[in-house]
């Protein structure tokens, strides 16, 4: 029994997001037909490192699974490229330890928030035109305090399973890309829809008189009503996972 390791990217837009669902289409559901029958079993269960919403995006993206197949790690890509829909995307493969496991095995996780300064028809699957793009400089302010180890329950969705506050977060910046802003954030781990609804404060503390200090301050009340609005989905793409001996790039 071997233990492998996939990197995947996909377009969220048409995917009741990641995890498998009862009559909906999800991307573990299509990727688990596809490797059943790559590998000519009835099933196949896979872990997945990230559990994104409905019309979030991945590039990196990881799943692992075992099977006593013989076929080559390289092998996977290239045959399920024959399989699965053409949303989703097998980008490499390679086996792993017998201990190793998408989600619990990963030690921090990099998102992408993409905000466009204007609507675009072409653009709009994969990033969100609000109603007003802030300077980038009152954007990278307001990002400032999010940088270090916090309680981030202002930034939990409401009403969302009970889940530990406390995020390290390693990387907050806002950066310029073609067409509009970028958010590029890495942490330990994320909340229920929290680089979502950081973005939407950061929209709202990009207009304040203080940026910086509007962002800190919803921050430290750790009440989700003081925050923005949750920002959508088509935006957030799960860029990178990180695991051990990997520096947070």
């Amino acid at each position: 029994m071997l233990t492998f390791k996939l990197t995947l990217a996909y377009d969220g837009t048409a995917f009741h997001g990641w995890q498998r669902q009862p009559g909906r289409r999800t991307v573990q559901g299509e990727l688990e037909r596809s490797l059943a029958r790559v590998l000519g079993v009835e099933e196949v269960t896979v872990a997945g490192a990230g559990r994104t919403d409905a019309g979030v995006h991945a590039r990196g993206q990881v799943a692992s699974f075992r099977s006593e197949t013989t076929l080559p790690a390289r092998a996977f890509p290239p045959l399920l490229a024959r399989e699965l829909p053409r949303d989703v995307r097998a980008l490499h493969a390679e086996e792993a330890p017998e201990s190793f496991h998408a989600r619990h095995s990963a030690r921090a996780r990099r998102y992408a928030y993409r905000l466009l300064a204007a609507p675009d028809v072409l653009r709009e699957r994969h990033a969100w035109a609000p109603p007003r793009l802030p300077p980038l400089a009152a954007l990278r302010a307001a990002a400032v305090p999010l940088l270090g180890t916090h309680d981030c329950s202002a930034f939990q969705a409401a009403g969302s399973s009970p889940a530990e506050p406390v995020c390290r977060i390693h990387r907050a910046q806002w950066r310029e890309c073609e067409a509009g802003a970028l958010f590029d954030v890495v942490a330990d781990h994320f909340l229920y829809h929290m680089v979502r609804n950081v973005v939407g404060t950061a929209l709202v503390a990009a207009e304040s008189p203080a940026p910086e200090r509007h962002m800190q301050t919803v921050l430290e009340s750790r009440d989700r009503s003081r925050g923005g609005i949750t920002a959508p989905p088509e935006g957030l793409s799960l860029e990178r996972v990180y695991y051990d001996g990997e520096e947070l790039s």
